[in-house]
């Protein structure tokens, strides 16, 4: 009796992980697919040449900020929105890095744990977000100015 128990608990066990991974890839897929579509569509349009990192950054509507180098050898961020629209690209070579955005959120905020920084395009041009936990665990957002480094909007104590 003690081994069917055993057999049981650990098919369950092994189960409940098995599903545990399906439902993080299924959950995943869409976001991957989506940034490799962003990438395909900058490097057709020879906006840049190879690709460090891309991601989903979302305000009024979602796109993919694409971050590389271009055929030149320079720095470059692509900003690839949904569907057909046009897409922007600005150098990061004379720009705030993420690295010093951050730094400016932590000497500025009480910030316990940072949870990401993406850049994106907003009205106002190139804006580092800044995702965080304060010391209370409210999650809060600062919009940072890629340019000169200038606060744009503050969200705090979500």
């Amino acid at each position: 009796m003690r081994q069917w128990i055993t057999f049981i608990l650990g098919f369950l066990s092994f189960l409940a992980v098995a599903i545990i991974i399906l439902v993080l890839y299924v959950g995943n897929k869409p976001y991957s697919e989506t940034e490799q579509q962003a990438i395909d569509r900058a490097r057709s349009e020879q906006l840049i040449e190879e690709v460090e990192r891309a991601y989903v950054y979302t305000n009024t509507s979602a796109s993919v900020t694409v971050l590389g180098t271009n055929s030149a050898g320079e720095l470059m961020a692509v900003f690839v929105p949904e569907g057909d629209g046009e897409m922007l690209t600005t150098p990061l070579e004379d720009k705030i890095t993420a690295q010093q955005a951050r730094e400016m959120a932590l000497a500025e905020m009480d910030v316990k744990d940072i949870l990401h920084t993406k850049l994106g395009m907003e009205s106002d041009g190139p804006m580092w977000e800044i995702a965080f936990l304060n010391e209370e665990e409210s999650l809060n957002y600062v919009y940072l100015s890629a340019s000169d480094g200038t606060w744009w909007k503050r969200i705090l104590n979500l």
